[in-house]
């Protein structure tokens, strides 16, 4: 296992994994609204094109080359590299690739730098590259996107609050709804960056992959931000979580009974 990482490394781990994404983020616009992309099936059922693979490959080769350190690779496409390691890169090289191959401008790539001994991320980054919106953060040097700090939303009353949740939490009768009378249905790394900036109150996902939490997690707490992250009741591996403000994120819990 690995020596503590040191917190003065944060900073420059913080740039490398900005530079890591920007590496790919030619390459993945050149496939955006292309009429010439195909789409493949996962054998989840899930939407992947060639893009996916070759942007985590042009991360984890830009890693391999400037990294400080050999730490190995979680990734969607490509897998688990398997090395024994307490610290890893955990990447997801499009995320939202349904609405990417749709022409819509939601997805992103996300990239962080874990302590699987301690089970939190150290270093995030969301390129939102069709928004050309790049959010950072590390462990105590706060959340930014370009020379913004970000913060969440401040504390409002819940019935004033914009929140998200995935489209079956709408379903006729639920309570959700009525308590909630701005509720949205926002989805991917977009929805994540608009509660670290503020512009969504707080948000509720189901059953994700590490790869599509890792980065938000430190980017939403180093923004102020509370996340709530718990294993999948009947999924095995996957994740529920709820992400926003200190009062919108409790709120939401209490509504959904997370």
């Amino acid at each position: 296992m690995d020596d503590v990482l040191p917190d003065r490394l944060l900073p420059e781990l913080m740039h490398l994994a900005v530079e890591a994404v920007r590496s790919v983020s030619e390459l993945i616009l050149a496939g955006f609204r292309s009429p010439s992309l195909a789409c493949e099936r996962k054998a989840d059922g899930t939407v992947v094109t060639r893009l996916d693979r070759e942007a985590e490959q042009g991360i984890r080769t830009f890693l391999g080359r400037h990294q400080p350190h050999p730490w190995p690779v979680l990734g969607e496409e490509l897998g688990d590299d398997g090395t024994p390691s307490r610290y890893r890169w955990v990447v997801d090289p499009i995320d939202g690739t349904l609405p990417f191959t749709r022409g819509l401008p939601t997805f992103g790539t996300l990239l962080a730098l874990e302590d699987m001994q301690e089970q939190r991320s150290l270093v995030g980054v969301i390129r939102l590259h069709a928004l050309q919106e790049v959010y950072r953060a590390a462990r105590g040097l706060g959340a930014w996107c370009g020379e913004h700090r970000l913060k969440v939303a401040a504390q409002r009353p819940v019935e004033d609050c914009i929140v998200s949740l995935p489209l079956e939490r709408f379903a006729a009768g639920n309570h959700a709804s009525a308590a909630l009378p701005h509720l949205r249905c926002y989805a991917d790394c977009y929805a994540h960056a608009m509660v670290a900036r503020g512009a969504l109150d707080a948000l509720a996902e189901f059953r994700l992959a590490r790869w599509d939490i890792a980065a938000s997690e430190v980017i939403v707490e180093e923004a102020g931000g509370t996340v709530q992250i718990r294993p999948t009741p009947d999924t095995q591996g996957r994740y529920d979580c709820i992400l926003g403000s200190p009062a919108g994120a409790d709120a939401l819990g209490q509504i959904i009974s997370f």
